[in-house]
């Protein structure tokens, strides 16, 4: 993962509609570095405390995100940057953000009937369910052993989020070794991870999370997380379609000279 950027290199979110026809692969290069920079974003949020330097450096991101009505997350995000700033980030309130994401993130609050963040927990199965062994094995055919390990179990929110934002961060790479076959697989990877987990529980699971939030901040944040899924998954059709159907000009050019 050490390859991954940090989000604070790119912090622009996907547009939706921005895949057109016969793009070149540099193009779908920085649309897929811009997806992967999200995914990115969206498990740091999940993932990490909520320190100073931390919200500090998420407050600089949210505020280059496009802020007209119209643009896709324009409205979420504008939320969760509200929220931030009201939040203040004195002590308390950095200590009310960390109390409310141990409630809604740690996974040992769910004696209150707060759900669990791992996708078995969210559909009713066992933790060591043949579900859980499923992602595992998507880690591993994408070269990731052991994936999970840092962020706790393999199905944890934080950590599906994670391997999306390596899933795109690879077809990147991809693009830009002009190699569009190497793309349409991660592409490919990218749409059976979201449709086979990530959409069977991440939006809905967000909905809950949202409405128990003790904080604006935690509410807004999964507000954003559940529309950048369904965003997400829209995107990746017109990304497939293209490679699919109109191969990238450059790519072309290459298929000719070689």
């Amino acid at each position: 993962m050490s390859d991954l950027p940090s989000i604070s290199e790119k912090a622009d979110f996907l547009r939706c509609g921005e895949v057109t026809q016969r793009m070149t692969l540099e193009a779908l290069a920085q649309i897929a570095g811009r997806r992967s920079s999200t995914w990115w974003l969206l498990s740091r949020l999940v993932i990490e405390q909520p320190t100073g330097a931390w919200l500090d450096e998420l407050e600089t991101v949210l505020a280059t995100v496009n802020a007209e009505a119209a643009a896709p997350l324009a409205p979420e995000s504008a939320a969760l940057l509200l929220a931030l700033r009201s939040s203040g980030g004195q002590a308390d309130d950095l200590t009310a953000l960390a109390v409310d994401r141990t409630r809604l993130l740690a996974g040992v609050m769910q004696s209150e009937g707060l759900p669990a963040p791992y996708e078995s927990a969210a559909l009713g199965v066992e933790m060591n369910s043949d579900l859980v062994l499923v992602v595992i094995e998507c880690y591993r055919e994408s070269g990731l052993e052991d994936f999970s390990a840092e962020f706790g179990p393999p199905d944890f929110l934080g950590a599906e989020l994670r391997f999306m934002a390596l899933l795109s961060y690879r077809e990147m790479q991809a693009y830009q070794e002009l190699d569009a076959g190497l793309a349409a697989l991660w592409v490919s990877r990218e749409i059976k991870f979201m449709d086979a987990h990530l959409l069977t529980w991440v939006p809905a699971h967000c909905e809950q999370l949202s409405a128990l939030a003790a904080t604006s901040f935690y509410a807004a944040l999964f507000n954003l997380l559940s529309q950048a899924c369904l965003l997400d998954r829209g995107d990746l059709d017109q990304v497939s379609h293209c490679l699919a159907h109109e191969l990238p000009a450059d790519a072309a050019t290459e298929e000719a000279a070689a």
